[in-house]
C-alpha cells in the first residue's frame, strides 16, 4: 500500500487520517492536508501569515472541511481501492455529509 506522508512533519501517514489546513501562497490561500498532530500548529501559521500579509483570516467552515477530504480519500480510493483504511475514512466523512446544520433556535421556543 501507498503511503502518504504529512507535508509538515513527514513523519504521519495521512491516507486514511488527514485534515484539511491551509498557507499562503503567492498571497493566495491554498489548501493541504496534514496530520493530526500539525493541524492546530499549520493553522496557526496560516493566521500569522494572514496577518502578516493583510488577508482576511476566516476560520474554514466544517462542510467545506468534509468536501476537501471526501475529495481527498476518493484521489486515494482510486488508487488502492480494496484498502480498508480510505474506505473507513471515506464512509466516515460521508456519514457527517449526511448530517444537515443545526438551525438556530428562536428565543421564544427556549
Amino acid at each position: 500500500m501507498r503511503i502518504t506522508r504529512c507535508p509538515r512533519c513527514l513523519a504521519e501517514d495521512i491516507t486514511a487520517d488527514a485534515h484539511p489546513s491551509r498557507r499562503l501562497v503567492d498571497g493566495i490561500p491554498a489548501t493541504f492536508f496534514v496530520c493530526r498532530e500539525c493541524f492546530r500548529p499549520a493553522e496557526l501559521e496560516f493566521q500569522i501569515s494572514c496577518e502578516g500579509a493583510t488577508v482576511a483570516y476566516a476560520r474554514l467552515p466544517i462542510r467545506e472541511s468534509l468536501r476537501l477530504l471526501r475529495s481527498f480519500y476518493q484521489d486515494r480510493r482510486r488508487e488502492w481501492p480494496d484498502d480498508p483504511r480510505v474506505t473507513a475514512a471515506m464512509e466516515e466523512v460521508e456519514r457527517r455529509l449526511l448530517i444537515g446544520p443545526v438551525e438556530r433556535a428562536s428565543r421564544l421556543d427556549a
